[in-house]
């Protein structure tokens, strides 16, 4: 078969969540078809210009786009108030003409069978496919549910006076988003959701979706034992200008982290991600944006997972329980993912209990080397890519023979 991905990042280097996913099916997809993939140029680079030879080793072709320049907030403060655009910004995110003009280009040199769309903000480009060949299947991967996702910010920031504004901005992308969904779901051949919960979620519509989790390469990660004497690290990964990620980072820093250092007043927060280097508070290292966060991780004592918002299943979870790093988290933090409070992860829902759970997994290496245990067992079961990747591959095949909804 021939396959174009859209992508909203070129998936390389995968130091993301959505491009880890991204390119591990194209990985896959690449090793019995031809793959295209046509993306914008991502962001946030680093370390000078993108290197996309990785990918170009694997694809017939990777093509680029530049990024659209961010939407004016003003503009957008206006459109939301005066209910001038039915659209979200989800939607208007990477709107670009540029890219309408490539993706109408490969369409008409190439055939498709299958085109598949990763996230919904990418949603908008299926039309092109269609209009192009009308025998070419779209696949939508919904990396969340993104309209709860909304409502789980909505009612995580109406919590605090002080963000009343995002959770009166998530209010009102709510509705619109839910109609978008709906309309992008219904006209996918197939849509992939990454959990059972996520899928659940977008359910009840016309395609019924198919559950490809997130994973990790097992094989690739060694598993290394946590030292005998704690050194009191945990570690908070994730860029802070993802609005999940700041909210947990600010509950962390604000009301979790200080009850940990009454209990153990030695215990410091190592913070990794971009953005975080602003953060600064006694007890905490800011590192900012890492090259390899997983040197990171080995060398924390424990991951902290404070979300409260969010959809999908996390990446930094699954690192951290392939790596033997116990990781302790709200039930959100977990979402997605079969761990058992107690036996894979331990859990705490309040400021409270997250630093008790914390306490024990910085203080007692019984409990923790036995969490780490458990936790890398699951992943190898459950959430190593080459158990998942077949399961993808299948519903490669199987979409060529759906009828359109």
């Amino acid at each position: 078969m021939r396959i174009l991905f859209l992508t909203p990042d070129l998936p390389v280097p995968p130091d993301q969540g959505a491009k880890l996913r991204s390119l591990a099916l194209i990985q896959a997809a690449a090793e019995h078809h031809e793959v295209h993939v046509l993306s914008f140029e991502s962001p946030h680079v680093p370390d000078g210009p993108l290197d996309a030879s990785s990918l170009q080793a694997i694809c017939k072709d990777v093509q680029l786009v530049p990024a659209p320049p961010p939407r004016s907030i003003v503009g957008r403060a206006f459109s939301m108030i005066l209910g001038t655009d039915p659209f979200p910004d989800l939607a208007r995110r990477l709107a670009s003409a540029e890219f309408d003009e490539a993706l109408g280009e490969k369409l008409a040199q190439t055939r498709f069978d299958v085109v598949q769309v990763e996230g919904l903000e990418m949603m908008g480009y299926h039309g092109a496919a269609r209009a192009a060949n009308a025998a070419t299947k779209v696949i939508y991967d919904a990396h969340n549910a993104e309209t709860h996702l909304q409502r789980t910010m909505a009612a995580a920031e109406a919590r605090d006076p002080r963000r009343w504004h995002a959770a009166f901005y998530s209010l009102l992308q709510w509705s619109k988003l839910a109609s978008y969904e709906r309309i992008m779901v219904n006209a996918a051949d197939m849509v992939l959701a990454v959990s059972e919960e996520d899928a659940a979620k977008l359910r009840g519509r016309q395609a019924e979706p198919r559950v490809v989790p997130n994973g990790v390469d097992a094989d690739a990660v060694a598993y290394q034992e946590l030292s005998a004497e704690p050194r009191r690290t945990m570690v908070f990964m994730g860029p802070l200008d993802y609005r999940p990620n700041a909210d947990a980072a600010r509950w962390l820093v604000r009301d979790v982290l200080p009850r940990i250092r009454k209990i153990l007043p030695d215990a410091r927060l190592r913070l990794v991600g971009r953005g975080s280097e602003h953060v600064h508070a006694e007890g905490v290292d800011s590192l900012g944006y890492v090259p390899d966060a997983a040197v990171e991780l080995r060398r924390a004592d424990a991951l902290i997972v404070p979300m409260r918002m969010g959809s999908g299943t996390r990446f930094k979870v699954l690192e951290a329980m392939a790596a033997g790093v116990p990781v302790v988290s709200t039930p959100r933090g977990l979402a997605g993912i079969s761990a058992e409070p107690g036996k894979h992860a331990l859990v705490g829902r309040n400021p409270a209990e997250l630093a008790d759970a914390m306490a024990q997994a910085l203080s007692d290496r019984t409990v923790a080397r036995g969490i780490a245990a458990s936790a890398r067992s699951l992943v190898e079961q459950q959430y190593a890519w080459k158990r998942i990747t077949p399961q993808y591959l299948k519903l490669l095949s199987e979409v060529r023979r759906t009828a359109r909804p």
